[in-house]
């Protein structure tokens, strides 16, 4: 075996591990119960809920505002692993924690290699590719390492980095499937058959159900293209219709998994957003002397010293950049030899999804929640690591590995945090019991106590007891049963009233009036109420006509009659 070959394995073998990493300890069972490590004590519980729900029923209820489908949302990762979870005989922990992670990892690495090899039919830049698709890092380590003497601050510059991709499972497959879409496209220019349009049009547009963000960089990025062949008056009928039935499947696919956007529209314009609280908020780059410098000048933005908020602007959107890309920011010089290179047409295509990765984010925010909108950066980060790596292995190896180290502290430090124990968050032995006897109950909806954020400052170790950690959606998730109001965080997100929700459940958990608390518990179908010992019922059993059906341990679960 060539030393090339034993490389590319190893740095896939490595990669697919480290990556990984960050879910494989989750969803196990220790001597306290079930662990989450980082963001999985949320995000992975939403991921769980939704998954549960469509195996229940198709199209899937809303885990977590029961009575409503699930809207506004791209579940088509979840609708995959749903399929994966019964047609294999593991259980859904392992699938999504473990079997899912490495298999999206290894596959994320191989279509790297090869999408590099396509485009530069260099083997050292291909596998420099796969390697920074893997480790590559921001500037975060060197403002951690002066204020702090730590190495630390992945997402200091706000995004995310590829160390944790496998923590957002639709992310990590949407590159997959666009990795796959960009081999296919080139493929696909040696035979410009229809066919092989339409099959491109159906790999792009599939990104809507999966993870909108993609969804909306390559339907954009498509449309462009075509203009630009029709502005250079190169008029590919075969590509126009590539790019309506791409816009028209992308569209029914929307209309599938996300039905409607009841905000009107996904984003609103307010431009710089990320750029003001990066030096605005204190987990960030926090600089709150030119922060308060710009916004008393923004307040008058007509004066004389236009010119200088101008410069703060300007200034604060390249250190987003630059701190966001890292070494990265050395691809310029790649990127500045594109046409002399083969296939500039996926070049452009690659080159305009980067730049609206970039411009979208700095324009627009997500409505519900603002930073979601970071993810479209994401995209940009993956596909300029080729630009990067093109930049690598023109130097000399010396160099190049000098350069590739210094792109892996944020890489270490984001991984230290997931070797630790014991994890930050956990579904206790006593409520996993509770919720295993709820699951075996027939079909109906939870109600549980509203979530008190101030909770977890009654707790002095780790791991946090998961209803106290943060707003989730652990008993949707574990129960396979839909809850009246659980994880705001994500309801916040999908845009629904759950504001009104809060102040109902309230008024149920405080009020002594009989008769609103049992209309509230009949009009919203409420079969079980789900408690723990300190959340008190203010009505008797007998007056809200309901019975205990489990005291375990110190969780209670009641039933409604009917």
């Amino acid at each position: 075996m060539s030393k090339h070959k034993l490389l590319l394995i190893f740095t896939l073998l490595i990669g697919t591990f480290f990556t990984s990493f960050t879910m494989l300890k989750s969803g196990l069972i220790y001597d306290f119960g079930l662990g989450f490590w980082g963001p999985n004590g949320h995000d992975a519980i939403w991921h769980l809920g939704l998954i549960t729900q469509i195996l229940e029923s198709f199209p899937p209820l809303h885990p977590v505002f029961s009575g409503a489908l699930l809207s506004n949302y791209h579940w088509g990762c979840n609708l995959f692993t749903a399929v994966i979870s019964y047609l294999l005989p593991f259980s859904l922990l392992d699938i999504y924690f473990r079997i899912l992670p490495i298999t999206f990892a290894l596959f994320l690495g191989i279509f790297t290699y090869i999408l590099g090899f396509k485009l530069s039919k260099n083997r050292s830049t291909a596998l420099f590719f796969v390697f920074l698709n893997y480790f590559s890092g921001s500037f975060g380590w060197i403002i951690s390492l002066i204020r702090y003497g730590q190495i630390s601050g992945e997402s200091t510059f706000w995004s995310m980095q590829p160390i944790s991709t496998q923590l957002n499972p639709p992310f990590a497959f949407s590159l997959i499937i666009l990795f796959y879409g960009l081999i296919y496209y080139i493929n696909s220019q040696k035979q410009k058959k229809l066919k092989n349009y339409f099959i491109l049009g159906l790999i792009f547009s599939s990104l809507a159900g999966i993870k909108i963000y993609a969804g909306l960089l390559v339907g954009i990025s498509i449309s462009m293209i075509f203009l630009i062949k029709y502005f250079q008056k190169q008029k590919d009928s075969k590509y126009l219709l590539s790019t309506i039935f791409t816009q028209l499947t992308f569209s029914l696919l929307i209309l599938i998994f996300l039905r409607s956007l009841n905000s009107g529209s996904l984003l609103e314009f307010k431009p710089f957003w990320f750029t003001h609280s990066l030096i605005e908020s204190y987990d960030k780059l926090f600089l709150p002397q030119i922060a308060s410098l710009r916004a008393n000048l923004a307040q008058n933005p007509f004066s004389y010293k236009l010119p200088v908020l101008i410069g703060i602007e300007l200034s604060l959107f390249l250190l987003f950049i630059l701190g966001n890309l890292g070494l990265r920011v050395l691809s310029i010089f790649s990127i500045k030899k594109i046409k002399s290179q083969n296939n500039i047409e996926i070049h452009q295509f690659i080159l305009i999804i980067i730049l609206l990765g970039i411009i979208i984010p700095t324009f627009f925010v997500q409505k519900g929640t603002a930073w979601n909108t970071i993810q479209f950066f994401y995209y940009s980060l993956f596909l300029i690591n080729y630009y990067f790596a093109v930049y690598l292995s023109s130097q000399k190896t010396i160099i190049a590995l000098f350069l590739l180290l210094l792109t892996l502290p944020t890489s270490y430090s984001t991984l230290k945090d997931y070797f630790g124990y014991p994890p930050p968050s956990a579904i206790y032995n006593s409520e996993l019991s509770a919720l295993k006897f709820l699951k075996s109950q027939p079909s109906g909806n939870v109600l549980t106590y509203p979530y008190n954020k101030y909770e977890k400052d009654k707790f002095k170790k780790t791991p946090l007891p998961i209803y106290a950690y943060e707003t989730t959606s652990y008993v949707a998730a574990f129960s396979s049963k839909p809850v009246y109001l659980e994880d705001e965080m994500n309801l916040n997100i999908t845009g629904l009233d759950w504001q009104t929700r809060r102040i109902n459940s309230e008024k149920f958990f405080s009020s002594t009036d009989q008769n609103f608390s049992r209309g509230f518990l009949i009009n919203n179908n409420i079969l079980y109420i789900y408690l723990l010992t300190d959340q008190n019922l203010p009505l008797s059993t007998s007056q809200l006509q309901i019975d205990l059906i489990y005291d375990q341990d110190g969780v209670l679960i009641y039933k409604v009659q009917r």
